[in-house]
Parts: structure tokens; sequence; C-alpha cells
């Protein structure tokens, strides 16, 4: 039997938390001699309870195949990958203890993608701005067909992924219980959308329930998963700042939105840019040698239409009908304004109707 294989059915034995799990390998020096060691040696060496260590010597007598293991999770819509499968994201690897198994409900590919790969989080409780900023950026991100990672929690990440499949662009939800679980509750349309078409993943066993220590747990695999870490909004003790620090300890750029000195939702986010974070004032920043388009046109557009042209640049690609409304501007002038800035190359209309700035092009063109 492989390690894969080892990795997987441990993964599963009752009541093993897999915090407990990682430990135990990581003191045996790995999964074969985790699971070859002495029952004795599981409680000496391993601190491990009584009632645990029985409940392990049980597992291993009675190991049930690995394959049937799995047959039973794909009945379920579940795939499971054990540390050491080619298809187990190399990015997890960098962590001091990194997840012996992953539980995936979807498109696990998404875990490998050779893509940019971005997490954005944030407060439970945003503000009406942190919405926008959140499906701004998210929307940007997708549009450039990077996957966004975050962890399905209410405000910034629900908003960070439905503004994602709202672009039609992929999206990882990273779960702090059971992958049969969702959590909170009230985002059980979003699971199944993710479910569908993105890819939900989770180091828990089925069935797991919610514990909050098992968030904390929980973030170190949304910064180990994506390629840099942007926080929208947070709060002084917001989980979004640990995931910011699991992202620093692992060399992964941390990007934050500044926000009111007011606000308490931008307390924890204000706090990172003033201990070294990037600032993140547009999307664009996101992508080296991209240039920021909004930038290149300053000073070119005229006055009467800078309203629109600032509010384009928050919410491209989009419907004139549409871009009047989110912006709250008078539809009469947003289409008029659009027109005018389409004909002097400011503004390009897509073949889908949609509107996006284009490059500083238009005063050269004659």
């Amino acid at each position: 039997m492989g390690d894969e294989e080892l990795a997987i059915l441990w993964s599963l034995c009752p009541g093993l938390a897999p915090s407990t799990l990682r430990r135990l390998v990581r003191i045996f020096g790995g999964i074969r001699a985790f699971h070859e060691a002495q029952v004795g040696d599981w409680a000496a060496t391993g601190g491990v309870e009584d009632a645990q260590v029985s409940r392990m010597d049980a597992w291993r007598r009675t190991l049930p195949c690995p394959d049937h293991l799995k047959r039973q999770l794909a009945s379920r819509g579940i795939v499971v990958i054990g540390r050491g499968a080619k298809n187990y994201p190399d990015r997890l690897l960098q962590l001091a203890d990194p997840p012996i198994a992953l539980f995936v409900r979807g498109r696990a590919e998404l875990l490998v993608a050779e893509r940019q790969t971005f997490a954005i989080v944030g407060t439970r409780r945003m503000t009406g701005y942190g919405m926008e900023a959140a499906r701004w950026i998210a929307g940007e991100m997708a549009r450039r067909e990077a996957v966004i990672v975050s962890g399905l929690a209410l405000g910034v990440d629900a908003t960070a992924h439905a503004a994602a499949l709202e672009m039609g662009g992929d999206t990882v939800a990273v779960l702090g219980c059971g992958i049969d679980r969702c959590y909170p509750p009230s985002n059980r349309r979003l699971y199944d959308q993710i479910a569908s078409s993105g890819a939900l993943v989770s180091e828990y066993p089925p069935g797991t329930p919610v514990r909050k220590y098992h968030f904390p747990e929980r973030n170190r695999l949304i910064a180990s998963l994506s390629g840099a870490v942007v926080v929208v909004q947070a709060g002084d003790r917001s989980g979004a700042l640990i995931t910011a620090q699991y992202a620093l300890e692992l060399g992964r750029d941390v990007y934050a939105v500044p926000g009111p000195i007011t606000s308490r939702a931008s307390r924890g986010v204000n706090r990172l840019l003033f201990d070294g974070a990037i600032p993140l004032v547009d999307p664009s920043d996101l992508w080296p040698g991209e240039a920021d388009v909004r930038e290149q046109h300053v000073g070119k557009v005229p006055g009467h239409l800078e309203p629109c042209y600032r509010a384009l640049g928050r919410h491209q690609p989009i419907r004139a009908g549409e871009l009047a409304i989110v912006a709250e501007l008078d539809a009469g002038y947003v289409f008029g304004a659009l027109l005018e800035m389409e004909l002097a190359r400011m503004v390009e209309r897509l073949p889908d109707g949609t509107y996006h700035l284009r490059p500083a092009s238009f005063a050269s063109d004659g």
C-alpha cells in the first residue's frame, strides 16, 4: 500500500482530528512510519490519549480498501486526494504542516491550475464600500482568468465568490468543516453554485461539524493555495488578518484595500498598510506590466465625462443601462457619455454590448 493510500485511510480514521494526524506524521517522520509504529509509541511518543489510541488500533486492524473508500466518496460527489498524489497541490507542501488529505467537490483541477490565483478575504460585517470593492476586484480578476480563493464566509468572502461566478470565472472555497456541510447555512445556494462550476475543498472528513479552531486552520490553506492575498476589509480581530499573516510567512504578497479611518471594518486592513502591506487601489495593479488604463487618460478626459468614465473603471465590463443603475447616474447621460467616449476611442463596446476602458490611444489617432 502506497503513502497516498495510507494518507487517505488515516484521514478517515474515526475521531482522529486532522491536526492530531498531522502532528503524529511529523513526529514519526512520515505517514508510513506512523502507520507501522507500535501502539504504545502512539501514546508515549505521540502523546495520544488512551481512548483515541484504542480507536486508532481498531482502525488499523480493520483497514478498508482505499479504492472502495474512494468509490464510496465518489458516489457522494466527493474526490479525496492524499498527500503524495500527483494531483495534490504543490503549494500546500510549502506549509510546515500540509494536510494529509483533501476532500473536494467540483473541479479538483482548479487546485493545481497553472494560472494566477488570488485569495480575497475580509470581514463578515462588511460595509457597502467593502461590498463594492470586493465585487470590483474579484470581477476584474475573474475577467483576466485568475482563480479566486476564499472561505465561503458571510461578507467579503461570499461577495468575492459570487462576483467571480457572475463573471464566468473560477473560484475555490476552502471550508472549515466537512465537505458535505455548508457553513453558514445561508450560503447554501452559493455552495451549490461553487460545487457545480468551481471547487469546494476541506481537509476535514465528511460529517465534521464546524469548530471555532477550524477557521485559523482553514485560513492557512487559503493563504497557501494563493499566489497573493487581498484583504478588502478587516476589523481589529478579523480572521482575514490571520490569513494575511500566514501569507507573509509563506512569502506571498499581501495587498490591502485602504478604508476610512473612521470605519471599524477597516481598522485591521489599515493597520496592515501601516505595517507594510501593498496598497491596492485598482485591480490592474495585480498584473505586473499591465498599464493602468485610467492613469493613461489622466488630463485627457473632459470634465463632463469624468463621472461616467470613473464609474466605468470601477464596474467594467458592463452594459450602459446597468452602469447607470449601479453608479446612480442619469441613464440619458450615461448613454450619451459612452457614445462620445466610444467615438473618441476612450472606451470600447464589446460584441456582447458591454463597455470597457481602452488604452489611451485616442489622443494619437488623429
